[in-house]
């Protein structure tokens, strides 16, 4: 699954680059930009990975492990759905609401923050980022689910947040450059990246659950052989 969560964030980082880097750069400015950049993206990564903690933690008290096929069977739909459509945005009815009034608190807390002069200000900022409201982090936490531990869900949102790294560190001031100048569109690699991640999900419904099946079955049978 970590590869899942490597890709996962790729993507996601790659579809959500036009929000993320005018945010970014904004902590950045006028600050050292490796040393900024670290403590903004880390404490994203954090928060992400105390969400998985919970996500999978919940997943485990009410068992949804034996959901797993269920889950990634949903899951890579939502990507070859959100892929093939290109889809950025959509509208759940009272919940979307009520995700724009603390996403609206959210973006207060970060202003009131933004020009402070601390050395704390981008990680605390980079936290306030890990929480705001996002579709392809939902998902990411929707996979930790069915993730078999606690300690799983914290590693897979840690690769999930280290995925989302090379553009939010490495190619923020390229993509702006890129974008200006209509090199190229990282949306259309976002949507190729979504349907791979999503076709992969699929797949794994028959690769890996049918082996693991069958070893639950070998040990099965040797208990018996054994009593």
């Amino acid at each position: 699954m970590w590869w899942t969560a490597l890709l996962l964030g790729l993507a996601g980082s790659l579809h959500c680059a036009g929000m993320c880097s005018p945010l970014a750069m904004a902590v950045i400015n006028g600050k050292p930009f490796l040393l900024s950049s670290i403590l903004y993206n880390g404490g994203r990564v954090f928060i992400y990975s105390l969400l998985g903690i919970l996500a999978a933690s919940f997943g485990t008290v009410l068992h949804l492990t034996q959901y797993r096929q269920i889950v990634s069977i949903l899951l890579g739909s939502i990507f070859l759905f959100i892929g093939v459509g290109g889809i950025s945005t959509m509208n759940v009815p009272y919940l979307s609401k009520g995700v724009a009034l603390f996403t609206g608190r959210l973006k207060r807390a970060f202003g009131s923050i933004l020009h402070k002069k601390s050395l704390t200000v981008p990680l605390i900022l980079g936290m306030l980022n890990g929480l705001l409201p996002c579709g392809l982090t939902y998902l990411a936490l929707t996979a930790c689910l069915i993730l078999p531990a606690a300690s799983d869900g914290f590693l897979f949102m840690i690769y999930f947040g280290l995925g989302t790294w090379p553009v939010m560190i490495g190619l923020t001031k390229l993509w702006n450059i890129a974008r200006l100048k209509n090199i190229f569109k990282l949306t259309y690699l976002s949507r190729v990246t979504m349907i791979a991640i999503g076709i992969l999900l699929l797949l794994r419904v028959w690769w890996v659950h049918p082996h693991l099946d069958n070893f639950s079955i070998v040990t099965a049978n040797k208990e018996v052989i054994c009593k």
